[in-house]
C-alpha cells in the first residue's frame, strides 16, 4: 500500500504557516506509471471546514490532516482502525533524514537534499518547467484565481510529501517535491498535469529513467456528496479503534 501511495506524492502531490482556513473545493488525482494507460493510484482530495480529507481508492484508506489538532489521522477502511501522528512528528523525521543525507558523499543524495533547479515558464502553454541534473517536472498549471487556494494546497501538499518519506523510507526524499510546491504557490497556480522525469548520471539509484504522470482535476466547490464521504469519515474517526503508528504500519506491510 505504502508503494502505491509513494508515487501521488512523489509526483502529484516545509514547515508549516497558517493554515487557509475557509477555503472549500476538491482535487481529483489520477498517476501514472511509464506508458501504462490505467492509472496505478487514484485519490479524491476535499479541502472542508480547515481540514483536509485525502481519500485513497485502493487500498481503502483516509488521511486526514487537522491543523487546528496538530495531527495527521490514517483511517484504514478494511481493518477498521486507525493511527495519529502530529504535525511536528513528521516534520521532525524529514529533518532528520536530510541530516543523514548529508553524511553521503553520492551525489544524487546531496541534490535530494538540497535540491536545485533552473525555472522556466511558457505562458501561451501553461507550463513551468523545474530541470536539474536529475530529474525534471514539467507541469501544466491551472490559475489558482485565490492565493488562499494556492496556499491551502501548497500547505496540504507539504504535509503529504513528508508523510509519505516517514511511510515510504526507501522512497524519494520530499525535498524536490517541497521546492515544487513553493513555485507553484508563488506563482498562484495549482497542477493540471505533472509529468516527473527521473534521469540519475550515477549514484544509487539506477541509470535507467522513470517517468511518473499525474493528472489533476479542480473542482472548485465541494458537492453534497462530498459532505456526506467527509462526515463518513468522521463518523470512522469516532468508531474506529486507535493503535501505534508502528502497528498501524506495520499492518500494512502485512497485507
Amino acid at each position: 500500500m505504502q508503494g502505491k501511495r509513494s508515487w501521488l506524492w512523489v509526483v502529484g502531490w516545509g514547515s508549516m504557516a497558517a493554515w487557509a482556513w475557509g477555503v472549500e473545493f476538491r482535487m481529483e488525482n489520477k498517476v501514472y506509471v511509464g506508458s501504462q494507460r490505467e492509472p496505478a493510484v487514484e485519490t479524491t482530495t476535499i479541502f472542508y471546514n480547515g481540514a483536509v480529507y485525502d481519500f485513497l481508492k485502493k487500498p481503502a484508506e483516509v488521511t486526514i490532516v487537522e491543523k487546528a489538532e496538530n495531527r495527521i489521522v490514517l483511517l484504514d477502511i478494511e481493518r477498521r482502525v486507525q493511527t495519529h501522528l502530529t504535525l511536528q512528528e513528521v516534520e521532525a523525521f524529514v529533518e532528520r533524514l536530510r541530516r543523514r543525507a548529508d553524511e553521503y558523499s553520492d551525489p544524487f543524495v546531496a541534490f535530494l537534499a538540497h535540491p536545485e533547479f533552473e525555472k522556466s515558464f511558457d505562458p501561451v502553454a501553461g507550463e513551468l518547467t523545474l530541470r536539474s541534473r536529475w530529474m525534471t517536472y514539467r507541469v501544466l498549471t491551472v490559475d489558482a484565481e485565490r492565493p488562499e487556494l494556492a496556499a491551502e494546497y501548497r500547505l496540504f501538499a507539504d504535509t503529504l510529501a513528508r508523510l509519505n518519506a516517514l511511510l515510504n523510507p526507501k522512497g524519494l526524499a520530499p525535498f524536490p517535491r517541497l521546492v515544487l510546491n513553493a513555485e507553484l504557490q508563488r506563482r498562484e497556480e495549482l497542477p493540471k498535469e505533472v509529468q516527473l522525469t527521473i534521469h540519475p548520471e550515477r549514484g544509487l539509484l539506477p541509470k535507467k529513467r522513470t517517468v511518473l504522470r499525474s493528472e489533476h482535476l479542480l473542482v472548485r466547490h465541494i458537492s453534497e456528496a462530498d459532505r456526506t464521504r467527509v462526515q463518513q469519515a468522521v463518523e470512522f474517526q469516532n468508531l474506529f479503534p486507535r493503535v501505534s503508528f508502528e502497528q498501524y504500519q506495520k499492518q500494512y506491510l502485512e497485507k
